[in-house]
């Protein structure tokens, strides 16, 4: 039995005092020209910060400004946007979108803003790339200024979901080896959502590990009928195998995953405002039977689609 144990903190900041708000900033990031502005609302700044050395949660809201140059140290840093305004490296960023952080320094802004961030542990990322991609391990480049959308971004956030309750519930001391697992977890959500290699190889898609090509024929065959036995013949593993490497790298099984990330991606479109009906939803993600897709979706999400729909409409 596993012994070994790491310590999960809470770290959490609240203040009124532009000043104190930009040293809880620089203490927690690293900065350069750091600058924090008031605007027009009172001056609010909170921050809480949830995690282990491997694996973090950070959740931020200001309702002035916070503007510098930002770099990501020895970790690999996700940010998405709540509300508010944000650019990073000269994009301005959308809510509920990921953006990460390349290494080095670049420009950033957030004005009125709450925002959350990821923080892995780059050796973990680097490794299970490798193990992924069927490369040594090595440091890796991502595609500078991608914006994951559609099936790989629905399973970005089918894994925040998975790690975060955790993260969040359990402080003081925890499972090294639980938490090890928990940040490659964090690692393939976000080697799927966003397109990487090994520095020095450009950009030659490199040959893909079984789980990956199983994982990219999942997300390519969102809208279809398709069974695990079609998704182990495009993998070119046996059922079972199949079956094993999903529950050990995602905690499910293969159509679970699938259905996690058709219901994310429905969440996406009925929360639009766009979408025509719940059936043109529930088609569009592979869940043709309505009162099957409202009846998960529920389960899921604790709301009807066609009250996601509504409001949605509404706004």
């Amino acid at each position: 039995m596993d012994s070994e144990t790491m310590e999960r903190t809470r770290l959490v900041a609240e203040t009124r005092d532009v000043a104190a708000a930009r040293k809880i900033v620089a203490r927690t990031h690293q900065t350069l020209g750091l600058q924090v502005i008031p605007g027009d609302k009172p001056f609010v700044f909170e921050e809480t910060v949830t995690g282990t050395e491997l694996l973090s949660l950070e959740s931020t809201r200001c309702t002035g400004s916070v503007r510098g140059e930002i770099e990501s140290d020895d970790a690999v840093v996700v940010a998405w946007l709540k509300s508010g305004r944000g650019t990073v490296d000269g994009d301005r960023l959308l809510i509920g979108r990921p953006v990460l952080y390349r290494e080095g320094p670049q420009p950033f802004r957030w004005d009125d803003f709450a925002k959350d961030v990821m923080r892995l542990d780059r050796d973990t990322v680097e490794r299970v790339a490798a193990e992924r991609g069927g490369w040594n391990k090595a440091p890796l480049e991502f595609k500078p200024h991608h914006v994951p959308e559609g099936a790989p971004l629905a399973a970005w956030w089918l894994i925040v979901r998975a790690v975060a309750p955790e993260i969040l519930g359990q402080l003081g001391p925890v499972s090294a080896e639980r938490e090890r697992e928990l940040t490659r977890f964090a690692a393939a959500g976000l080697l799927t959502a966003v397109p990487h290699w090994p520095v020095g190889q450009g950009r030659e898609a490199p040959a893909r590990t079984r789980l990956a090509k199983a994982e990219a024929f999942l997300l390519d065959h969102v809208p279809d009928r398709i069974t695990v036995d079609d998704v182990a013949a495009a993998a070119g593993l046996s059922v079972r195998g199949l079956q094993s490497a999903f529950q050990r790298v995602h905690g499910v099984s293969p159509l679970a995953y699938l259905k996690g990330v058709r219901l994310l991606l429905a969440r996406e479109q009925l929360e639009s405002g766009e979408a025509e009906s719940v059936a043109a939803v529930a088609r569009s993600v592979g869940m043709p039977h309505l009162g099957r897709f409202a009846g998960a979706y529920r389960t899921e999400f604790g709301q009807l689609p066609s009250d996601v729909l509504r409001d949605a409409a509404d706004a």
